[in-house]
């Protein structure tokens, strides 16, 4: 079988058996910015008018994570449930196709393409764009949410947001364009990588172990304010134009390019010799 219809079956499947998926993204997602709404309306109420939310507030919003926690006796720690949920339901979405495409009619096809290097890169393609397809789901579930409730779809960050919403307790007044890029690009870089990460983890372990460590890694993240924990790349709140300590933006490019070379070569490498049939 050719590279070009393996992946066209990839892509065709894959998307069919996570449609359910997306449209439970999109409920996700529309909670989330109800929760927003609401909250800023609430926050707002002693005010003649509720500001306006933009398009990349609520976006925000939702990607933002958790600010750093500092361990003390009166602070409990806040244990970022959007962030987390939206993280873990992404993993969920990418678990199980090419694991349960390694018995059955997937078998079949694998032993077709005379190449498993061409089958897992065909793997990998389709878990990248799946992941691409549901951060797409999340901007525009939030841009139908804007028109519908009348807020403008706009790159503009509402400074007071940051601090009364999120909390971020930031020592800046506005911030700059670059913020916007990192809310934009960087969680969806650390799904794409982590995705594939986990992708690879399966060929040593089972999914549901290999789903374990990436909730190890993202909770891990939430706790912990380091460079070499991945999560808190995809936490805009934790980057370095939001607080002092925050993480940099060429660390997260790093650390994205470093996940992503790993996954693939060891899970090319390790899948050469993988057992195919221990799973049947």
């Amino acid at each position: 079988m050719r590279f070009t219809r393996l992946l066209k079956y990839d892509l065709k499947n894959g998307f069919l058996l996570g449609a359910v998926k997306l449209f439970v993204l999109v409920l996700l997602v529309i909670a989330f910015c109800i929760d927003f709404y609401l909250r800023k309306s609430n926050t707002y109420i002693f005010e003649e008018s509720t500001p306006a939310g933009t398009f990349i507030d609520y976006i925000f919003y939702i990607l933002a994570g958790e600010k750093e926690y500092i361990p003390s006796r009166t602070e409990a720690f806040t244990f970022p449930v959007k962030w987390f949920l939206l993280h873990l339901f992404i993993f969920y979405s990418t678990l199980h196709y090419p694991y349960r495409d390694l018995s059955s009619l997937g078998l079949n096809i694998l032993v077709r393409t005379k190449g498993r290097i061409a089958w897992w890169i065909s793997k990998s393609i389709w878990n990248v764009c799946y992941v691409l397809a549901m951060y797409a789901v999340i901007f525009l579930t939030v841009v139908v949410f804007c028109l519908i409730m009348q807020e403008p779809i706009t790159l503009d960050i509402t400074s007071r947001f940051v601090q009364d919403l999120l909390d971020a307790g930031s020592p800046f007044d506005s911030f700059s364009n670059k913020l916007v890029l990192i809310i934009l690009l960087f969680p969806l870089l650390i799904s794409l990588s982590l995705n594939l990460l986990q992708m690879t983890l399966v060929l040593f372990i089972k999914p549901l172990y290999s789903f374990g460590v990436m909730a190890v890694i993202m909770l891990s993240s939430a706790y912990l304010l380091t460079p070499f924990l991945p999560g808190n790349y995809a936490m805009p709140i934790r980057s370095e134009h939001v607080v002092d300590n925050g993480v940099s933006a060429s660390g997260g490019i790093i650390m994205f390019l470093i996940l992503v070379s790993v996954s693939f070569i060891v899970g090319s490498l390790y899948f050469r010799r993988y057992d195919i049939l221990h799973d049947e």
